[in-house]
């Protein structure tokens, strides 16, 4: 009887213990290379006139009766460079450093295209993080004296990310620190409608919601002989969710920004399940209304609580407004383009350009245009 009491007592002592934790699967992933692709933006302003003008390098070319400027271009560390306005002429220094006789110095040769800008395009220069040198080509808009105006960033990284039968082209443009943040750029082209892709230019997100998933997005700059290129690491996250219910007639993509959370909307329309946020519209693109339409902002925001629906309404149609402010014998007159949201549009053609006439009575006063924009 001792016997068999024991072995009970072992048994009930087995069947209490807990139960092993289920498993969960590890999420979603995967690592993308962005390789070098030429692209364009952001653009980044300089001024080194008149207050900001720089003193002379340690060591410069012998430029006597030359009107010359002095930059930096804003790498890590910065890059010297140096404008001889007279022969068109910028010289630069891709080891960053000041000394033009002896160091590493490269010539661009000027573009003068409207008489009024200059433009060395194709400069090539370098960013340095720890033992890699990062390479960038940028363009340097300046005007014909001094040195101030633009650059653009030419080049970027590029790749495919697909899942489900989907891909998009992702490209990320960065703006030559060398470290991919909100300050850079990244462009996403839906592969799966061409030839009307949906394409979307955004400041680099943390998390990126698309076709129903959301990503957090990871980037390594990387060693790769000959190139530098752009590890992403794409791991899916899940958000708590509420529903979104949108009326978008003619909206192409919709943008939806909450902090560093990107939500991109491809035809939106219906009855959608979203990341719950506070949303703000961060672009419309409207299909083709006869010319060219940009998107210019938006004051209202989209919030979907999580387990809730939420409504929202923009694009079509669209109302022509105008605001008139008087300053004794002056009348201002402002032109919009509002959408059902509330947002506005700027127009991007020069052909069939808003216009106004004013009356007293039947008899015409005054008419005339609006500028482009």
């Amino acid at each position: 009887m001792k016997r068999v009491l024991i072995v009970l007592a072992v048994w009930a002592l087995v069947s209490i213990r807990p139960a092993p934790a289920a498993e969960t699967s590890p999420p979603w992933q995967q690592v993308l290379v962005l390789h070098p692709a030429r692209s364009q933006g952001p653009s980044i302003p300089f001024d080194y006139n008149f207050r900001n003008a720089l003193p002379p390098f340690e060591k410069e070319p012998a430029l006597a009766g030359k009107e010359v400027a002095r930059g930096l271009i804003p790498t890590v560390p910065p890059t010297p460079l140096l404008r001889n306005v007279t022969d068109g002429e910028l010289y630069l220094n891709v080891d960053h450093g000041r000394d033009f006789l002896t160091g590493s110095s490269v010539t661009y040769t000027s573009q003068c295209p409207d008489g009024v800008h200059v433009i060395f395009s194709g400069v090539h220069v370098i960013t340095q993080q720890e033992a890699l040198a990062i390479p960038y080509t940028v363009a340097v808009h300046t005007y014909r004296t001094g040195y101030a105006g633009w650059l653009w960033v030419q080049s970027g990284w590029s790749g495919t990310l697909a899942r489900d039968g989907q891909s998009w082209n992702l490209t990320v443009i960065d703006n030559l620190d060398g470290r991919i943040d909100g300050q850079d750029r990244l462009h996403v082209l839906d592969l799966d409608r061409s030839p009307k892709a949906t394409y979307h230019d955004v400041p680099v997100p943390g998390l990126l919601s698309l076709a129903g998933h959301t990503y957090r997005l990871d980037f390594t700059f990387k060693p790769a002989e000959p190139n530098i290129v752009l590890e992403t690491l794409v791991t899916e996250v899940q958000l708590p969710r509420g529903e979104l219910e949108i009326e978008a007639e003619g909206c192409r993509s919709l943008d939806l920004q909450d902090d560093r959370h990107l939500l991109l909307l491809a035809n939106p329309q219906g009855r959608m399940s979203v990341p719950a946020g506070n949303y703000r519209v961060s672009n419309c693109s409207l299909r083709s209304q006869g010319q060219p339409l940009q998107f210019v902002g938006c004051e209202r925001t989209v919030s979907v609580p999580a387990g809730q629906t939420a409504n929202f309404r923009i694009g079509l149609p669209l109302s022509n407004t105008i605001a008139a402010t008087r300053d004794r014998n002056l009348l201002h007159l402002t032109y919009q383009l509002v959408g059902a949201g509330g947002e506005t549009y700027r127009l991007g053609g020069l052909k069939g350009l808003p216009s106004f006439r004013i009356y007293q009575g039947p008899f015409r006063l005054a008419g005339g245009a609006f500028g482009h924009g």
